[in-house]
Protein backbone atom coordinates (compact mmCIF):
# COMPACT_ATOMS: atom_id res chain seq x y z
CA UNK A 1 0.00 0.00 0.00
CA UNK A 2 2.72 2.81 0.64
CA UNK A 3 4.67 2.00 -2.46
CA UNK A 4 1.30 2.49 -4.34
CA UNK A 5 1.08 5.64 -2.93
CA UNK A 6 5.00 6.83 -3.31
CA UNK A 7 4.47 5.86 -7.09
CA UNK A 8 1.25 7.47 -7.52
CA UNK A 9 2.82 10.66 -5.92
CA UNK A 10 6.23 10.53 -7.68
CA UNK A 11 5.54 9.26 -11.17
CA UNK A 12 6.02 12.84 -12.48
CA UNK A 13 9.52 13.20 -10.66
CA UNK A 14 10.91 10.03 -12.32
CA UNK A 15 10.00 11.00 -15.57
CA UNK A 16 11.47 14.27 -14.94
CA UNK A 17 14.50 12.60 -14.01
CA UNK A 18 15.35 11.13 -17.04
CA UNK A 19 15.28 14.15 -18.91
CA UNK A 20 18.79 15.91 -20.12
CA UNK A 21 19.40 19.60 -19.89
CA UNK A 22 20.92 21.37 -23.06
CA UNK A 23 22.29 24.42 -24.12
CA UNK A 24 21.05 26.57 -27.06
CA UNK A 25 23.75 28.55 -28.87
CA UNK A 26 23.03 32.53 -28.94
CA UNK A 27 21.07 33.67 -32.24
CA UNK A 28 19.97 30.09 -33.08
CA UNK A 29 16.75 30.07 -34.66
CA UNK A 30 13.53 28.01 -33.53
CA UNK A 31 10.60 27.51 -35.12
CA UNK A 32 7.10 26.08 -33.86
CA UNK A 33 7.40 23.61 -36.79
CA UNK A 34 9.17 21.44 -37.86
CA UNK A 35 8.49 22.27 -41.78
CA UNK A 36 9.49 25.78 -40.98
CA UNK A 37 12.65 24.88 -39.60
CA UNK A 38 13.15 22.95 -42.90
CA UNK A 39 11.94 26.21 -45.17
CA UNK A 40 14.73 28.42 -42.60
CA UNK A 41 17.44 25.66 -43.42
CA UNK A 42 17.16 26.63 -47.67
CA UNK A 43 17.62 30.47 -46.87
CA UNK A 44 20.48 32.22 -46.83
CA UNK A 45 21.60 34.36 -43.92
CA UNK A 46 20.75 37.63 -45.44
CA UNK A 47 17.07 36.44 -46.20
CA UNK A 48 16.59 35.57 -42.87
CA UNK A 49 15.51 39.14 -41.60
CA UNK A 50 13.26 39.39 -38.21
CA UNK A 51 9.98 40.02 -41.01
CA UNK A 52 10.63 36.41 -42.49
CA UNK A 53 11.04 34.41 -39.13
CA UNK A 54 7.74 36.37 -37.91
CA UNK A 55 6.11 34.70 -41.13
CA UNK A 56 7.38 31.45 -40.32
CA UNK A 57 6.51 31.43 -36.46
CA UNK A 58 10.21 31.31 -35.90
CA UNK A 59 12.44 33.26 -33.37
CA UNK A 60 16.02 33.31 -32.24
CA UNK A 61 17.16 32.50 -28.93
CA UNK A 62 19.70 34.69 -26.57
CA UNK A 63 21.49 31.70 -25.47
CA UNK A 64 20.42 32.00 -22.10
CA UNK A 65 18.60 29.65 -19.75
CA UNK A 66 18.55 26.12 -20.35
CA UNK A 67 16.41 24.00 -22.71
CA UNK A 68 14.73 20.38 -22.55
CA UNK A 69 13.82 18.06 -25.05
CA UNK A 70 10.26 17.28 -25.72
CA UNK A 71 9.86 15.21 -28.54
CA UNK A 72 11.66 14.49 -31.99
CA UNK A 73 11.07 14.75 -35.48
CA UNK A 74 13.06 13.72 -37.90
CA UNK A 75 16.39 15.86 -37.89
CA UNK A 76 14.65 18.18 -35.52
CA UNK A 77 14.17 18.60 -31.95
CA UNK A 78 11.40 20.18 -30.11
CA UNK A 79 12.81 21.65 -26.89
CA UNK A 80 11.45 23.50 -24.25
CA UNK A 81 12.80 26.39 -22.08
CA UNK A 82 13.87 26.72 -18.97
CA UNK A 83 12.10 28.06 -16.18
CA UNK A 84 8.98 27.69 -17.74
CA UNK A 85 6.99 30.80 -18.25
CA UNK A 86 3.44 31.08 -19.56
CA UNK A 87 2.53 31.51 -23.11
CA UNK A 88 5.62 30.91 -24.18
CA UNK A 89 5.38 27.29 -26.44
CA UNK A 90 8.29 24.77 -27.28
CA UNK A 91 10.31 25.26 -30.37
CA UNK A 92 12.43 22.74 -32.90
CA UNK A 93 15.61 23.53 -33.60
CA UNK A 94 18.33 21.20 -35.61
CA UNK A 95 19.78 18.51 -33.91
CA UNK A 96 23.27 19.34 -34.45
CA UNK A 97 23.12 22.55 -32.91
CA UNK A 98 22.26 21.02 -29.40
CA UNK A 99 25.43 21.41 -26.69
CA UNK A 100 24.43 19.06 -23.59
CA UNK A 101 25.75 20.47 -20.79
CA UNK A 102 28.14 18.00 -19.62
CA UNK A 103 28.63 17.16 -16.00
CA UNK A 104 25.11 18.59 -15.40
CA UNK A 105 22.82 16.01 -14.15
CA UNK A 106 20.80 18.52 -11.23
CA UNK A 107 17.67 17.30 -12.78
CA UNK A 108 18.69 13.43 -12.57
CA UNK A 109 19.97 12.80 -9.39
CA UNK A 110 17.93 15.36 -7.55
CA UNK A 111 14.74 13.36 -8.73
CA UNK A 112 16.00 10.04 -7.72
CA UNK A 113 17.16 11.17 -4.60
CA UNK A 114 13.67 12.56 -3.90
CA UNK A 115 12.01 9.50 -5.53
CA UNK A 116 14.55 7.68 -2.95
CA UNK A 117 13.89 9.69 0.07
CA UNK A 118 10.14 10.00 -0.41
CA UNK A 119 9.92 6.22 -0.81
CA UNK A 120 12.11 5.40 2.86
CA UNK A 121 9.65 8.11 4.36
CA UNK A 122 6.30 6.60 2.83
CA UNK A 123 7.51 2.90 3.83
CA UNK A 124 8.21 4.32 7.78
CA UNK A 125 5.63 6.67 8.24
CA UNK A 126 2.38 3.84 7.06
CA UNK A 127 3.15 1.67 9.75
CA UNK A 128 3.37 4.36 12.03
CA UNK A 129 0.08 5.75 10.91
CA UNK A 130 -1.72 2.46 10.64
CA UNK A 131 -0.89 1.92 14.09
CA UNK A 132 -1.60 5.59 15.52
CA UNK A 133 -4.96 5.14 13.92
CA UNK A 134 -5.67 1.82 15.12
CA UNK A 135 -4.27 2.40 18.39
CA UNK A 136 -7.07 5.40 18.44
CA UNK A 137 -10.24 3.68 17.30
CA UNK A 138 -9.16 0.64 20.01
CA UNK A 139 -8.75 4.07 23.08
CA UNK A 140 -11.80 4.67 21.79
CA UNK A 141 -13.52 1.22 22.50
CA UNK A 142 -12.02 1.30 25.96
CA UNK A 143 -13.46 3.86 26.71
CA UNK A 144 -16.76 3.16 25.53
CA UNK A 145 -16.79 -0.28 27.16
CA UNK A 146 -15.71 1.83 30.48
CA UNK A 147 -18.56 4.67 30.94
CA UNK A 148 -21.14 1.34 30.12
CA UNK A 149 -19.22 -0.32 33.02
CA UNK A 150 -19.39 2.83 35.20
CA UNK A 151 -23.17 3.24 34.14
CA UNK A 152 -23.97 -0.28 35.18
CA UNK A 153 -21.80 -0.17 38.59
CA UNK A 154 -24.56 -0.72 41.51
CA UNK A 155 -26.39 -3.11 39.34
CA UNK A 156 -22.77 -5.40 38.86
CA UNK A 157 -21.81 -4.90 42.44
CA UNK A 158 -25.15 -6.25 43.71
CA UNK A 159 -25.44 -9.29 41.09
CA UNK A 160 -22.16 -10.33 41.79
CA UNK A 161 -22.78 -10.34 45.66
CA UNK A 162 -25.97 -12.10 44.90
CA UNK A 163 -24.49 -15.23 42.40
CA UNK A 164 -21.18 -15.31 44.46
CA UNK A 165 -21.67 -17.87 47.46
CA UNK A 166 -19.31 -19.67 49.64
CA UNK A 167 -19.25 -23.43 49.20
CA UNK A 168 -18.79 -25.81 52.49
CA UNK A 169 -15.53 -25.29 52.42
CA UNK A 170 -14.81 -20.93 52.37
CA UNK A 171 -14.36 -20.84 48.54
CA UNK A 172 -16.53 -18.70 46.07
CA UNK A 173 -18.48 -20.07 43.63
CA UNK A 174 -18.52 -17.92 41.00
CA UNK A 175 -19.20 -20.03 38.05
CA UNK A 176 -23.01 -18.06 38.31
CA UNK A 177 -21.42 -14.86 38.02
CA UNK A 178 -18.89 -15.70 34.92
CA UNK A 179 -22.31 -16.40 32.93
CA UNK A 180 -23.85 -12.98 34.37
CA UNK A 181 -20.51 -11.48 33.29
CA UNK A 182 -21.10 -13.14 30.26
CA UNK A 183 -24.55 -12.08 29.74
CA UNK A 184 -23.73 -8.45 30.58
CA UNK A 185 -20.78 -8.26 27.59
CA UNK A 186 -23.38 -9.97 25.32
CA UNK A 187 -26.42 -7.34 25.98
CA UNK A 188 -24.59 -4.54 26.73
CA UNK A 189 -21.43 -3.84 25.81
CA UNK A 190 -20.83 -5.44 22.46
CA UNK A 191 -24.22 -3.80 21.13
CA UNK A 192 -22.29 -0.51 21.94
CA UNK A 193 -19.25 -1.35 19.87
CA UNK A 194 -21.07 -2.68 16.70
CA UNK A 195 -23.01 0.72 17.30
CA UNK A 196 -20.13 2.47 17.22
CA UNK A 197 -18.34 0.13 14.53
CA UNK A 198 -15.26 -0.94 17.07
CA UNK A 199 -16.37 -4.69 16.87
CA UNK A 200 -13.71 -5.18 16.09
CA UNK A 201 -11.20 -4.08 18.83
CA UNK A 202 -13.34 -6.79 21.43
CA UNK A 203 -10.60 -9.15 21.46
CA UNK A 204 -7.85 -7.02 21.67
CA UNK A 205 -9.48 -5.19 24.93
CA UNK A 206 -11.81 -8.19 25.95
CA UNK A 207 -9.66 -9.29 28.66
CA UNK A 208 -9.18 -5.53 30.02
CA UNK A 209 -12.83 -5.02 29.76
CA UNK A 210 -13.29 -8.33 31.59
CA UNK A 211 -11.13 -7.02 34.64
CA UNK A 212 -12.77 -4.07 34.92
CA UNK A 213 -16.15 -5.70 35.41
CA UNK A 214 -14.31 -7.87 38.21
CA UNK A 215 -13.03 -4.54 39.74
CA UNK A 216 -16.11 -2.60 39.94
CA UNK A 217 -18.05 -5.17 40.80
CA UNK A 218 -15.94 -6.06 43.82
CA UNK A 219 -16.56 -2.98 45.49
CA UNK A 220 -18.69 -1.93 47.97
CA UNK A 221 -22.19 -0.20 46.36
CA UNK A 222 -21.67 3.59 46.16
CA UNK A 223 -23.45 5.73 49.03
CA UNK A 224 -26.45 7.32 47.57
CA UNK A 225 -28.29 8.72 50.62
CA UNK A 226 -28.73 7.46 54.15
CA UNK A 227 -28.19 3.73 54.81
CA UNK A 228 -26.51 3.44 51.47
CA UNK A 229 -23.16 1.83 53.50
CA UNK A 230 -23.45 -2.22 53.86
CA UNK A 231 -21.76 -2.06 57.13
CA UNK A 232 -22.73 -4.84 59.82
CA UNK A 233 -24.17 -7.25 57.11
CA UNK A 234 -21.93 -10.83 57.36
CA UNK A 235 -22.47 -14.07 54.99
CA UNK A 236 -22.50 -16.30 57.94
CA UNK A 237 -24.99 -14.12 59.97
CA UNK A 238 -27.67 -15.63 61.71
CA UNK A 239 -30.99 -15.40 59.96
CA UNK A 240 -32.59 -13.23 63.32
CA UNK A 241 -29.76 -11.09 62.73
CA UNK A 242 -30.22 -10.33 59.05
CA UNK A 243 -33.69 -9.64 59.73
CA UNK A 244 -32.57 -6.81 62.21
CA UNK A 245 -29.88 -5.90 59.90
CA UNK A 246 -32.59 -5.42 57.20
CA UNK A 247 -35.14 -3.21 59.68
CA UNK A 248 -31.84 -1.25 60.53
CA UNK A 249 -31.37 -0.19 56.93
CA UNK A 250 -35.26 0.97 56.37
CA UNK A 251 -35.10 2.89 59.53
CA UNK A 252 -31.85 4.74 58.29
CA UNK A 253 -33.88 5.83 55.49
CA UNK A 254 -36.61 7.12 57.77
CA UNK A 255 -39.34 4.83 58.25
CA UNK A 256 -40.56 3.62 61.47
CA UNK A 257 -39.01 -0.34 60.68
CA UNK A 258 -39.15 -3.46 63.18
CA UNK A 259 -38.63 -7.03 62.86
CA UNK A 260 -41.47 -9.33 63.61
CA UNK A 261 -40.97 -11.80 66.55
CA UNK A 262 -39.27 -15.30 65.69
CA UNK A 263 -42.44 -17.70 65.23
CA UNK A 264 -46.23 -16.64 64.03
CA UNK A 265 -44.94 -13.63 61.85
CA UNK A 266 -47.30 -14.68 59.12
CA UNK A 267 -44.44 -14.45 56.47
CA UNK A 268 -43.24 -11.29 57.62
CA UNK A 269 -40.31 -10.59 58.99
CA UNK A 270 -39.83 -6.75 58.88
CA UNK A 271 -42.82 -4.27 58.93
CA UNK A 272 -42.15 -0.86 57.97
CA UNK A 273 -44.51 2.42 57.89
CA UNK A 274 -43.98 5.60 56.69
CA UNK A 275 -46.92 8.16 57.07
CA UNK A 276 -49.78 5.94 55.36
CA UNK A 277 -47.61 3.54 53.47
CA UNK A 278 -47.01 0.33 55.15
CA UNK A 279 -44.35 -2.30 53.54
CA UNK A 280 -44.00 -5.43 54.35
CA UNK A 281 -40.56 -7.70 53.69
CA UNK A 282 -39.29 -11.07 53.86
CA UNK A 283 -35.89 -11.34 54.53
CA UNK A 284 -33.85 -14.56 53.35
CA UNK A 285 -29.86 -15.35 54.23
CA UNK A 286 -29.45 -17.74 51.63
CA UNK A 287 -26.68 -19.78 49.69
CA UNK A 288 -28.57 -20.11 46.72
CA UNK A 289 -31.54 -18.80 44.90
CA UNK A 290 -34.66 -17.80 46.56
CA UNK A 291 -37.46 -19.79 44.67
CA UNK A 292 -41.19 -19.58 44.75
CA UNK A 293 -42.13 -19.95 48.47
CA UNK A 294 -40.22 -16.59 50.04
CA UNK A 295 -42.84 -15.01 47.04
CA UNK A 296 -45.91 -16.74 48.29
CA UNK A 297 -45.09 -15.76 51.41
CA UNK A 298 -44.93 -12.50 51.51
CA UNK A 299 -48.17 -12.27 49.05
CA UNK A 300 -50.35 -13.76 52.03
CA UNK A 301 -48.45 -11.53 54.63
CA UNK A 302 -49.50 -8.37 52.47
CA UNK A 303 -53.38 -9.43 53.07
CA UNK A 304 -52.91 -10.13 56.40
CA UNK A 305 -51.39 -6.58 57.48
CA UNK A 306 -53.42 -4.94 55.10
CA UNK A 307 -50.12 -4.11 53.70
CA UNK A 308 -49.48 -1.34 50.34
CA UNK A 309 -46.41 -3.03 49.02
CA UNK A 310 -44.47 -6.57 49.68
CA UNK A 311 -40.93 -7.13 48.88
CA UNK A 312 -38.32 -10.18 49.31
CA UNK A 313 -34.84 -9.08 50.12
CA UNK A 314 -32.12 -11.73 50.12
CA UNK A 315 -28.17 -11.89 49.57
CA UNK A 316 -29.03 -14.07 47.59
CA UNK A 317 -30.47 -14.45 43.58
CA UNK A 318 -33.93 -15.57 42.66
CA UNK A 319 -35.18 -18.50 40.62
CA UNK A 320 -36.64 -17.59 37.14
CA UNK A 321 -40.36 -19.08 38.37
CA UNK A 322 -39.98 -16.28 41.35
CA UNK A 323 -39.53 -13.46 39.64
CA UNK A 324 -42.32 -14.83 37.27
CA UNK A 325 -44.51 -15.77 40.44
CA UNK A 326 -43.41 -11.79 41.31
CA UNK A 327 -44.24 -9.94 38.60
CA UNK A 328 -47.86 -11.14 38.38
CA UNK A 329 -48.34 -11.07 41.88
CA UNK A 330 -46.58 -7.21 42.38
CA UNK A 331 -43.90 -8.32 44.51
CA UNK A 332 -40.63 -6.81 44.90
CA UNK A 333 -37.33 -8.60 44.79
CA UNK A 334 -34.08 -7.27 46.42
CA UNK A 335 -31.07 -7.60 47.35
CA UNK A 336 -30.38 -5.77 50.91
CA UNK A 337 -28.04 -3.18 49.31
CA UNK A 338 -30.93 -1.90 46.87
CA UNK A 339 -33.16 -1.27 49.86
CA UNK A 340 -32.37 1.86 51.01
CA UNK A 341 -33.17 3.47 47.22
CA UNK A 342 -36.03 1.60 46.77
CA UNK A 343 -37.81 2.93 50.39
CA UNK A 344 -36.80 6.20 49.34
CA UNK A 345 -38.03 5.99 45.93
CA UNK A 346 -41.39 4.24 47.62
CA UNK A 347 -41.40 7.76 50.06
CA UNK A 348 -41.28 10.15 47.09
CA UNK A 349 -43.60 8.45 44.91
CA UNK A 350 -46.07 8.16 47.85
CA UNK A 351 -45.51 11.79 48.92
CA UNK A 352 -46.06 12.91 44.74
CA UNK A 353 -49.76 10.84 45.18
Amino acid sequence: MPWVGCGLLLAPLSAVAGQVIHHVPPATVGCTQPGALQRMAGLSATATSERTLTQLHCRRVDGTGNWQVVGHHGDAVLLRHLPIHKGEGALYFPAAILQPMSGWEGPRSFGLLRLVMAGIGAVMLWPLLRYGWRFLRRWQAWRVCRRLVARHADALRIRRRQLVQLNSYGVERTTRWRREQAEFIRTIVQPALRKSRLQWAWPIIAARVQARIEHVASQKPSGGGAGQASSGYAPDMDPIAYERYCAERLCKCGWDAQATPPGGDQGADVIAIRGRTRLVVQCKLYRNAVGNEAVQQISAARLHYHADIAAVVSNADYTNSARQLARSNNVFLLHHDELPAFATRLARARKKA
